[in-house]
């Protein structure tokens, strides 16, 4: 792809962050947009079902899909920075990057929209998304958030007295539900919502339960039928300003989270509470494809460890398989247990089970700020 003026520095940088409307992409793409320090413009963008079928019709124009009408203006003058996040906004940040000749870098995060590093001048994706190795690729260890320990103290001060009358520790359960390989119905979270409350009242204190939006309403009825007085359930909120979730990450004693969900699983990292994870069920496929891909996967990253350690190449079929990788012809699944045991490496985090603690931990390292700085330096955006 022309780049153009790539290589001189800029010296007031305009940015765009490029986002769908899942609350998840868009925290990832403000985070770093906040990191750098810089003036940026959100641009939500809507889609029609045509975007979905880009990647089995790939000559299909780079807009297909996209709802203009509903989605943010994107005309010139074009940024100097353009970050998009998930699958649905890749193909526009590179027809960003096209229609500006060069005048825009392009950003993607994810995993779905940034499988491809060489669609883009640099792409950040968190380790257990699983993939290939690019010079151009930031691997996070988990995806990006804005929290700081500054705006958990505001969080604190504008929900005061939250816990008030809850026996302590406080124990603050933040679930998740549904995803793509992952069910929470309402037989399971009755059972977390009993073990869980048995393990607080075991150490004299009570669960304060916060849902999402991905949690049923048959999940969120079992646990309000199990999590009575003196314990809470605060049921999500359309409107944020409704929703005490960022002061309960604040005032928690202790935090559980469900384990299929990356984004609270970061943000509960940012904190001092002691952090626990609390599996959900996986469902696996039992189909030959599907286990044909996984194999298909590990051969790849063979090959590119042995890339890595020895420089040299694996055999033919690790090659090939590599090579499909790295053009999004293989797509590896995001692997929750290598987040899981990330977090648990450095210290951050312990499976649910392990005994209650309620002493300060130490956050995760903020990953904003070192990509931010990553970027600058590669891209010499100054």
């Amino acid at each position: 792809m022309d780049r153009g003026n790539a290589d001189k520095p800029l010296s007031h940088p305009r940015v765009w962050v490029l986002t769908n409307p899942h609350p998840g992409n868009r925290i990832q793409a403000v985070a770093l947009a906040e990191a750098l320090g810089w003036p940026y413009e959100v641009k939500e963008l809507h889609f029609t079902p045509w975007s979905y079928r880009r990647s089995f019709l790939p000559f299909l124009p780079l807009t297909a899909g996209l709802d203009r009408q509903k989605s943010s203006s994107l005309q010139p003058p074009w940024p100097d920075l353009a970050i998009g996040v998930g699958r649905s906004t890749a193909p526009i940040t590179r027809w960003i990057g096209l229609v500006s000749k060069g005048r825009t870098r392009t950003v993607q995060l994810g995993r779905g929209g940034g499988a491809v590093a060489s669609h883009y001048d640099a792409v950040v994706t968190p380790l257990h998304c699983r993939m290939p190795p690019d010079p151009r690729r930031y691997d996070t260890i988990a995806p990006l958030n804005p929290i700081s320990l500054q705006q958990l103290s505001q969080a604190r001060s504008q929900w005061p007295g939250l816990l008030d009358g809850a026996p302590r520790p406080a124990v603050v359960l933040l679930v998740g539900g549904d995803a793509s390989r992952y069910r929470l119905g309402a037989g399971d979270a009755a059972s977390m919502a009993l073990q869980v409350r048995q393990w607080a009242e075991e150490s004299g204190g009570s669960v304060i339960a916060v849902t999402s939006r991905r949690t049923s309403q048959a999940a969120t009825l079992a646990l309000q039928s199990l999590l009575v007085a003196p314990h809470r359930v605060y049921t999500w909120q359309a409107d944020r300003s409704a929703n005490p979730y960022r002061a309960l990450l604040a005032q928690a004693d202790v935090l559980v989270v469900t384990g299929e969900s990356e984004s609270m699983l970061a943000e509960a990292a940012t904190t001092t509470a002691p952090l626990y994870i609390f599996p959900v069920n996986e469902i696996r496929s039992t189909l030959i494809s599907s286990r044909l891909r996984e194999w298909c996967v590990s051969r790849a990253h063979a090959s590119f460890s042995r890339e890595i350690e020895k420089g040299k190449t694996a055999g033919p079929v690790a090659s090939a398989l590599a090579w499909m990788m790295r053009r999004g012809l293989l797509s590896p699944r995001r692997d929750m247990l290598m987040l899981h045991h990330a977090l648990f490496a450095c210290g951050r985090a312990r499976p649910f089970g392990d005994p209650l603690q309620t002493a300060p931990q130490e956050p995760l390292r903020a990953e904003a700020p070192e990509v931010a700085r990553w970027l600058k330096n590669m891209l010499r955006l100054e």
